[in-house]
């Protein structure tokens, strides 16, 4: 964070997002414990898409610190500008980026929780809980319609309570 401020690629992202997430994924790992070590590549992808959620919520915090760490092939494609961010101004182009980066972190996230009936019995459900509960932030930058310049998006305390029940009955019912 101190010295890269933009990356090119998409690849480029990725290897930040498992230095900063991943790393942390793959150590938790060890700790809960797993029953093959395919666990840990999907530890890998939970920690990008947690990373990548981080970067869709912060875009204004990170530009105010002239950070951008959405790809700049991805501004490219969709034809947002460096400046209509520092401006904190959404448009189409924006919301059509931001549904592709929400995307591309869903996906990680659904890769992601394969390896969770790879973890110990007792460890599935915290895990399970942390993946469902920080994705929800997803779900709140499409509620405010993708502007995350006005509004930082979070999942509030009562939408955590009442996902438990569920999530807990959904990793009780996994298997390896």
């Amino acid at each position: 964070d101190t010295h890269t401020k933009r990356y090119e690629t998409f690849d480029d992202l990725y290897v930040y997002c498992y230095r900063v997430a991943s790393t942390v994924g793959l150590m938790s790992s060890e700790i809960l414990g797993y029953s093959d070590k395919s666990a840990l590549r999907y530890a890998e992808a939970m920690g990008v898409g947690m990373q990548l959620t981080n970067i869709l919520r912060d875009i204004k915090e990170d530009a105010a610190m002239n950070r951008i760490y959405l790809p700049q092939e991805d501004l490219r494609q969709f034809e947002v500008s460096e400046e209509q961010i520092f401006a904190n101004r959404t448009n189409e182009n924006f919301v059509e980026m931001m549904r592709f980066q929400i995307n591309r972190a869903r996906d990680f996230y659904r890769n992601g929780e394969k390896g969770i009936p790879l973890l110990e019995k007792d460890s599935r459900f915290t895990v399970l809980l942390a993946s469902r509960v920080y994705s929800g932030i997803l779900d709140e930058i499409e509620r405010q319609n993708y502007d995350v310049f006005s509004r930082r998006a979070y999942t509030s305390k009562s939408q955590k309570i009442l996902a438990i029940p569920k999530i807990w009955r959904e990793a009780r019912k996994m298997r390896e």
